[in-house]
């Protein structure tokens, strides 16, 4: 039997905000933003058809309903999926606890906000703040995320506080600031302010990453599977000099994350010997940061 199913439904609204035009054919609209904080597989198990379509959910306009904005599909309950391009869709799976829930397109900023359980796979990209307040569960993006994923939001101390992050794409600026704990996976490359003021926390890179990265992080681990010449030259500032290293937990963290990256790249890291500098010393100087050798060739 197919899964619980909600096709997104191609709907726009006026910009009441824009001046009435005389010209009958200049009338300016937009897709309103919607909240979809709470749409998630635990909190529909023991809901009819009829119950999730009557659903409200916040828009820029107003209120709304599940049956205003989607077309929904009746199926087993312990995996939810959406359907459609969702890029106007803030906190997709926030608050999910349990189940699974599959995005079939692109999702808009807060995916995932207090997210406490459960698998999310996003087909998709996603926008700001991806992860911000995850504290457990899966969350993959097939695509790229925006900026500030796995970060603290604003006026928020914190950011990601715990679970798994992978992004199969790209990341841009100021990725897992202030992350507080969890893991971050990233098979593409990633802006400038990786790692800034990280708290705790292990974020991989697998794609190149443009400096500076780390500024002010306290302790966490950054690990750096394909450096340029360039940081390999210039070590970050507030950085100790990288050294070879061997440590015991290393092998073991390694063989922990390679199941998630291609076979190929699995394979290298996990053979590669790896240095190790020490930062950022404008902060407690506990951070861990590791670049991967044999990337250099």
């Amino acid at each position: 039997m197919t899964s619980l199913t909600l096709h997104l439904k191609s709907r726009r609204v006026v910009d009441r905000s824009q001046k009435p035009s005389t010209d009958r054919g200049a009338i300016s609209d937009f897709t309103a933003r919607l909240n979809l904080s709470g749409l998630v597989p635990d909190r529909l198990l023991s809901m009819s058809v009829a119950e999730i379509e009557s659903l409200a959910i916040a828009t820029e306009t107003g209120m709304s309903t599940i049956s205003d904005e989607f077309t929904v599909h009746d199926g087993t309950r312990d995996q939810l999926v959406l359907c459609g391009d969702l890029s106007h869709c803030d906190h997709v799976a926030g608050e999910m606890r349990s189940g699974e829930l599959i995005i079939e397109g692109s999702v808009g900023n807060y995916l995932a906000s207090n997210m406490r359980g459960g698998r999310v796979v996003v087909t998709g990209n996603a926008g700001d703040y991806a992860c911000s307040s995850l504290r457990a569960g899966q969350v993959t993006v097939e695509g790229d995320v925006r900026c500030h994923a796995a970060a603290a939001v604003p006026f928020a101390s914190r950011g990601m506080s715990g679970g798994d992050f992978l992004i199969r794409g790209s990341a841009d600026q100021f990725l897992a600031t202030r992350m507080r704990r969890g893991r971050v996976i990233v098979l593409g490359d990633v802006a400038a302010g990786c790692a800034t003021r990280l708290i705790a926390g292990t974020v991989f890179v697998c794609g190149r990453v443009t400096l500076p990265l780390g500024c002010g992080m306290a302790r966490g681990t950054l690990l750096l599977s394909n450096p340029t010449q360039q940081l390999m030259t210039t070590v970050p500032v507030g950085f100790t000099t990288l050294e070879p290293c061997e440590l015991s937990f290393l092998p073991l963290l390694l063989r922990d994350i390679a199941p998630h990256l291609p076979a190929e790249a699995a394979a290298d890291i996990t053979s590669s010997r790896w240095l190790r500098g020490m930062g950022d010393r404008a902060e407690a100087g506990l951070g861990e940061l590791f670049v991967r050798e044999l990337a250099l060739g």
